[in-house]
């Protein structure tokens, strides 16, 4: 990916995370969280002061990951489909944003209930957007979508890998960092998939009851892989199965700057 090509892909990331962070829909709050998911366990304060790993075992909370993740892709269907249904011309291109806007509003609400199940701290702990949690959600995001080298971003993130990313920024700007080239470039494969979704949600706007059964139709079918990605990456980390970023060999680099590396799927520009 052309260096050029990478620092716009990134900026509407950052344009479109700092944008969706405002919506209603997106922010979990982490104790209303566990505390509905863990309410009948004798062992809640626990839970809530150190995260359900302390008490229970990653399988058990894979498992229970499947049914989080099973249930937010069937509300995030249907609302989808819903949204899908009015198709005025005029505000067609305006509509899909706004679709869009939704459907990764719902990923990062996703995203956070994943991460608490398996002991991360709060996202929003300050109520505003901050560079670490922006981070963390771009990271999130990346392992969503299978981007290659999303897992080691959130490994860097995550609390459990023993890293604590809000003094690391805070003692020096992100720009500085020595990861900071691994957030941008994950960061730049979800600015892909964001005008991806934006594509997608104008066309099915188009055509009023197809669209809407297409829209929900392919939320459902994709938003669930997508959680049960995050949710083994989080669960390795777990087992101390942390990723580590690999630096490309300069000339093979240079020959992905036409394309973007996924998982070894190559989506061409």
């Amino acid at each position: 990916m052309a260096d050029a090509s990478q620092d716009k892909l990134y900026a509407t990331t950052l344009q479109t995370v700092g944008a969706v962070s405002k919506l209603p829909i997106v922010r979990v709050d982490r104790e209303a969280f566990l505390r509905k998911q863990f309410g009948d366990s004798p062992h809640l304060d626990v839970i809530l002061a150190k995260g359900p790993q302390e008490v229970y075992s990653v399988e058990s909370l894979r498992k229970k990951a499947d049914s989080i993740i099973k249930s937010s892709a069937t509300k995030t269907s249907a609302v989808s489909f819903a949204s899908g249904l009015p198709a005025n011309p005029a505000v067609m291109v305006a509509a899909g944003g706004a679709d869009v806007a939704q459907y990764f509003g719902f990923a990062i609400n996703l995203a956070q209930q994943i991460a608490y199940l398996f002991g991360e701290d709060e996202l929003f702990e300050t109520g505003e957007l901050s560079e670490a949690a922006q981070v963390r959600i771009i990271a999130y995001l990346g392992a969503m979508f299978g981007a290659a080298g999303a897992a080691a971003l959130v490994s860097q993130t995550s609390k459990v890998a023993g890293q604590n990313l809000g003094k690391k920024v805070a003692a020096q700007a992100l720009t500085k960092t020595t990861w900071y080239p691994l957030v941008k470039k994950v960061g730049a494969l979800v600015g892909r998939q964001v005008t991806k979704k934006t594509v997608e949600k104008t066309i099915t706007k188009a055509v009023p009851v197809v669209g809407g059964i297409v829209s929900g139709g392919l939320t459902y079918v994709t938003f669930r892989p997508m959680g049960h990605r995050l949710a083994d990456t989080l669960a390795r980390n777990l087992n101390g199965e942390f990723e580590e970023e690999l630096d490309l060999n300069p000339q093979f680099a240079a020959s992905l700057d036409n394309s973007t590396m996924v998982e070894g799927t190559v989506i061409e520009d």
